[in-house]
């Protein structure tokens, strides 16, 4: 379940949104004259948020003298603390899972990766705690009192259940509970796109982008939607799982049961079966094949992954790029679609496959202004991650720390689930 605030915290909770949002740091009358309040009722706030830990006062020299003079309280500008609170994420990509814990403004101070030896839901998990426990057993940090953690799938985030996975064939897996078990701290889990676009916007390529649309393209297919900036997930948290959209009607069966996702003809998963179907028509034709370091590893049975196929594109790699343009087809049409309908102004690619370079976004605009009406695709910008393979992860530390006066708000609540690790 997501932190509630309590009532009378909601003013409390403006004030710190316009410390954290202001392009420079304001003063208590600065805060008072935006807020409308009273200069006794900011003075008040900014000393409970001293106190929580969360903002820190800015005492310059001139400041100290002012105050040594007796000439009344000068204008302190007021920051996020840097070093009281930490904000710990995880979360799955490719093969592994990304740890982070950053501070309050979101700066990195750790990092650790953990393989998982399958995709198996038992050793998913044990990746996930074993990695938990490496990164908490570190140099001692305070951490706020909830872990945020982005997995594949459709994620019901007030329970922490993943729904059903289904490129990897999961269904209703209790990873929140397994958490709360093994830690003693709650998580908030979210599918990773959906996560990796909050990093965006905040930290990212969407920075100060109130309409934009991440879209991460990996074993499965799925986005964020952020309009006005809030992130959409939907009534029943599918907003966003564009991956299942009719894009081929006599397509191939997806693994959802449907025929024609745009996950069936546009994974990395649908990318791989391209390079292997050509290979194969290759060597029937009885052709000599030209040198290639596709036809190798499929040659010395060796796992060819998308990451890999989009790196050899990106590297330009012949075979490789007229593959990825198979399944760029298909997802320019699909962006196409999402640009008409919610008029972003911008649409970042990620996810496993679109951060091994800029050759699918490139592609993805080439196909969506084929499709998109004019309008709405002259007003957006269509790029690459900014911050490729970190995004989930710190989308992930977004969650506590969107969440960070909620979870102190209730100061018994705030004192018994905060963890010096």
């Amino acid at each position: 379940m997501k932190p509630q605030l309590i009532d009378e915290w909601k003013n409390l909770k403006d004030s710190l949104d316009y410390i954290e949002h202001a392009p420079t740091p304001p003063s208590r009358a600065n805060i008072a004259k935006y807020l409308s309040f009273s200069r006794t009722t900011t003075s008040t706030f900014a000393n409970q948020l001293l106190s929580l830990g969360l903002i820190q006062e800015l005492t310059s020299e001139k400041n100290k003298r002012k105050r040594s003079d007796g000439r009344g309280r000068p204008g302190i500008p007021l920051q996020l603390s840097k070093g009281r609170w930490h904000a710990l994420g995880a979360a799955f990509s490719g093969d592994e899972w990304h740890f982070l814990i950053v501070g309050l403004e979101g700066h990195i101070i750790r990092e650790h990766n953990e393989k998982v030896a399958s995709f198996r839901i038992e050793d998913f998990t044990r990746s996930l705690l074993v990695g938990l426990d490496r990164i908490m057993k570190e140099k001692p940090v305070t951490l706020l009192p909830l872990i945020g953690i982005g997995v594949p799938g459709l994620v019901d985030s007030n329970t922490g259940k993943i729904i059903s996975a289904d490129d990897m064939a999961w269904h209703n897996v209790d990873l929140g509970n397994e958490v709360l078990r093994h830690t003693g701290l709650p998580a908030l889990i979210m599918n990773r796109h959906r996560l990796s676009g909050l990093a965006e916007a905040r930290f990212g390529a969407g920075r100060n982008i109130k309409n934009l649309i991440y879209i991460g393209v990996g074993t499965g297919i799925s986005a964020a939607f952020i309009i006005d900036g809030v992130l959409i997930e939907g009534t029943s948290f599918s907003a966003g799982e564009i991956g299942h959209v009719l894009i081929s009607p006599n397509g191939p069966l997806c693994g959802c049961g449907k025929r024609g996702c745009l996950q069936a003809v546009a994974s990395s998963q649908a990318l791989i079966g391209i390079v292997e179907t050509l290979h194969k028509s290759l060597l029937k034709k009885g052709k000599n094949l030209p040198h290639n370091s596709l036809w190798k590893i499929l040659r010395d049975k060796s796992l060819l992954s998308g990451e890999l196929i989009g790196i050899e594109a990106n590297r330009g790699n012949k075979v490789a790029v007229s593959c990825m343009a198979k399944i760029a087809k298909y997802l320019g049409i699909a962006a196409a679609n999402l640009i008409n309908m919610l008029n972003p102004q911008k649409l970042i690619i990620g996810g496993s496959l679109g951060n091994t370079g800029p050759l699918l976004s490139s592609m993805i605009a080439g196909e969506a202004a084929k499709h998109a009406m004019s309008t709405p695709y002259e007003a957006v910008t269509i790029e690459p991650s900014y911050l490729g393979n970190r995004a989930g992860a710190l989308g992930a530390t977004c969650l506590p720390l969107q969440y960070k006066l909620e979870l102190l708000s209730d100061r018994k609540v705030g004192m018994n689930y905060a963890v010096t690790l």
